[in-house]
């Protein structure tokens, strides 16, 4: 099996729905990574602050940026056999009803690990 790593990228106003929306957003959520551990995908989770700081060469600034459309929200590690079934369980998670943006990128595993 491969391990990879599903970033999810929202919209910045994504903060902005209802506690009723929110709440049920979190049951889809919920609900999609019970059937990945079920199917022994899920190896890890969980949603980012809004806040942080952004590095480049020899600057540091406050960011996400507001003027960002969209900001990385979150992420999911997962246990698949490739890409394309990575792609596949994606396909799936909630956010994307939402307008989110998915990546998925395969982590190098080395053998110092």
């Amino acid at each position: 099996m491969k391990e990879f790593l599903l970033l999810i990228r929202e919209s910045s106003t994504y903060g902005n729905l209802s506690v009723e929306d929110m709440q049920a957003d979190i049951q889809e959520h919920i609900n999609w990574v019970e059937e990945l551990v079920a199917n022994r995908h899920f190896l890890e989770g969980n949603p980012l602050e809004a806040n942080g700081v952004t590095l480049k060469k020899d600057m540091i600034s406050d960011g996400p940026y507001i003027e960002t459309k969209e900001c990385v929200s979150g992420y999911y590690k997962l246990s698949v056999k490739s890409l394309e079934e990575a792609t596949q369980l994606a396909k799936s998670c909630p956010d994307l009803k939402n307008g989110a943006t998915l990546e998925i990128r395969e982590i190098i595993i080395t053998d110092e690990q």
